[in-house]
């Protein structure tokens, strides 16, 4: 048994390394530990679907594709995309999921997917609506904001996950408070005055202003909290991500051009 278990780990990695052609890395995991469940399904994509990131894309055959075509078979949650180990760059292959693979688990790959192909699709688009006012007065728009990078977060004053991620946003901020060409923005819906309040106990260095919820949700398609828009200096959406790490690549990627 444990030799056969051996020629089919050995066959699989031969099958991804041979797919790659140059690539000289392995998979991260087993795909089928990765699929047995929704929290482990969920500890390969914290880990390791770093899709906002640059990256290769092959398909099951280990032809290169687009990453248009990627991300839409991807959003069928008919398909794993499995990294692999590479010091060159990111690497992913899609990996058709077994028959015996649950309901949930297909969900929740198809809504990591979709998610992925929607951000994806706004990349290049201008950013609706560029025109906010903070909760101190402060004006952004398309005008003043022009040859700059602005850095927008959506959120909720009751969204944990918004708030946890607070400090490392603060750190961003002054990794580059040197840069004037970069602007950072907060749009969140709660009440004016509930956002003074929370700026009153809170250290949060972005500008924080109040817009409507359809705004968020209509204008800008977003409904998952939290979720952050990279700007480019044409007022050109960059990058759509849901987290500060994140972020912070994609940042550092428009701000490095």
């Amino acid at each position: 048994m444990k030799t056969l278990l051996s020629i089919i780990v050995f066959l699989f990695t031969v099958h991804f390394a041979t797919a790659q052609g140059t690539l000289s890395g392995n998979p991260v995991g087993d795909p089928a530990k990765i699929l047995k469940d929704g929290i482990s399904l969920a500890y390969y994509n914290r880990d390791y679907l770093k899709t906002s990131e640059d990256f290769k894309a092959y398909n099951t055959s280990g032809q290169p594709i687009s990453k248009n075509e990627f991300f839409r078979q991807f959003a069928t949650g008919n398909y794993l995309p499995m990294r692999l180990h590479s010091k060159s760059g990111n690497y992913y292959q899609l990996h058709k999921l077994a028959p015996n693979v649950s309901e949930d688990v297909h969900s929740v790959l198809q809504s990591y997917g979709q998610n992925g192909y929607k951000h994806f699709k706004m990349e290049g688009k201008k950013l609706p609506g560029l025109n906010y006012t903070g909760i101190n007065g402060e004006v952004y728009n398309s005008r003043n904001t022009k040859g700059k990078i602005v850095v927008i977060k959506c959120w909720f004053l009751h969204c944990q996950a918004c708030n946890e991620e607070i400090p490392a946003l603060n750190n961003l901020v002054d990794q580059y408070k040197n840069r004037k060409d970069i602007v950072f923005v907060s749009l969140a819906f709660d009440p004016v005055d509930k956002l003074k309040t929370f700026m009153k106990t809170h250290v949060f260095k972005y500008a924080l202003a109040h817009v409507p919820e359809s705004y968020i949700e209509k204008q800008l398609g977003t409904n998952e909290y939290p979720t952050h828009y990279v700007v480019d200096k044409n007022g050109l959406i960059a990058k759509v991500v849901n987290n500060a790490d994140e972020l912070a690549v994609a940042l550092k990627t428009e701000a490095a051009k």
